[in-house]
């Protein structure tokens, strides 16, 4: 991929990052597969964290505070890879900033701070994208193209694996729990090709987990019933009490068509007496990444799929299900301000 200015001339884009685990390694490696593209620096919880991790990539710099690698580098976008209640005001020193974002999902716990994030990216029109690759899939490209032609009655998703190992995953005020964590991603895609969400219904229940660790605060089993604005139901369901190495990511969507079965690596179109199968040819994570470069360099923000104003509403079904787990009822997502 390479960049240019109206000149024709080749553009060097500077990135820095915010965190240091795993989903910044990986963006890492995204960004080192394209051309004239440079990461400058890495902010991390302290300063020897992050020197440590920027001594892995020629010509980085560690630092403790976003406002310092501000001040020293000059940076044309920065990814935000930070668990969910670790986003403090980093979006917010961005936008005083003028640097485009990418923030990785969720957009984190507290709806207050969140809502108050997106509306000051709406008050400066501020360039954002959010870590929703999988809207970038070929596959996904594909449901919506048969859905072109189809009726729906009804989908199911569903996130169901094994909890991950790090400390504030396993603790709810931390993470949030799964629905918000991991399976925001299904929750984004329904409303990605159905529409709006309407109301949610959630249940949670903790079947394995905490009898085994007590330590452990999030529900390692849940279901979402989920009412779209058109009228169509959804059911989504989410387990983390799975063995390593077993699992189970998918959409189901019933139609008069048949069921189209999508998992991350392939879709599935089983029709009476028929079955096709198309497989993922491209890398969702690089074409998430190369339309957010391109609405920086060029300021054409058309192939972003999913901004900060829009991972808005997903994150409002997240909390809607909150809100619906404490007061045991149904909750209107407009309820959700």
């Amino acid at each position: 991929m390479e960049t240019f200015n109206l000149k024709g001339e080749v553009i060097l884009l500077r990135i820095g990052f915010i965190g240091t685990g795993g989903f910044t390694k990986h963006h890492v490696q995204v960004l080192q597969d394209l051309e004239n593209v440079e990461v400058a620096g890495f902010v991390g919880s302290s300063l020897e964290k992050a020197e440590q991790f920027a001594a892995q990539y020629t010509g980085a710099v560690g630092y403790s505070q976003l406002e310092t690698m501000l001040e020293q580098e000059k940076l044309d976008a920065v990814y935000i890879c930070v668990p969910p209640m670790a986003h403090e005001n980093y979006e917010a020193l961005l936008i005083d900033y003028g640097i485009p974002f990418l923030v990785e999902k969720p957009l984190g716990i507290d709806a207050q701070q969140v809502r108050k994030v997106k509306e000051k990216v709406e008050q400066h029109h501020h360039l954002t994208a959010v870590g929703y690759h999988l809207r970038y899939s070929d596959t996904i490209a594909k449901v919506q193209e048969i859905l072109e032609n189809a009726e729906t009655a009804m989908a199911a998703g569903k996130w169901m694996g094994s909890m991950p190992g790090v400390y504030w995953w396993r603790n709810q005020q931390q993470s949030g729990g799964q629905f918000n964590e991991q399976t925001t991603h299904i929750t984004d895609l329904i409303r990605y090709l159905f529409g709006k969400v309407k109301s949610v219904y959630a249940q949670e229940t903790n079947q394995l987990t905490n009898k085994n660790d007590s330590s452990v605060t999030v529900a390692d089993v849940g279901l979402f019933t989920l009412t779209m604005e058109s009228g169509m139901l959804v059911q989504i369901m989410n387990t983390s009490a799975l063995p390593d190495g077993t699992g189970d990511v998918g959409i189901e969507i019933y139609t008069n068509q048949g069921i189209i079965d999508w998992k991350m690596g392939h879709v599935d179109w089983r029709k009476p007496g028929k079955q096709e199968r198309y497989e993922q040819q491209q890398n969702p994570y690089k074409r998430e990444t190369e339309a957010f470069l391109h609405a920086v360099t060029t300021g054409d923000r058309s192939k972003i799929l999913s901004t900060y104003e829009d991972g808005w509403h997903s994150f409002k079904v997240t909390a809607a299900a909150t809100k619906s787990l404490k007061e045991k009822r149904v909750v209107d997502v407009d309820e959700i301000e």
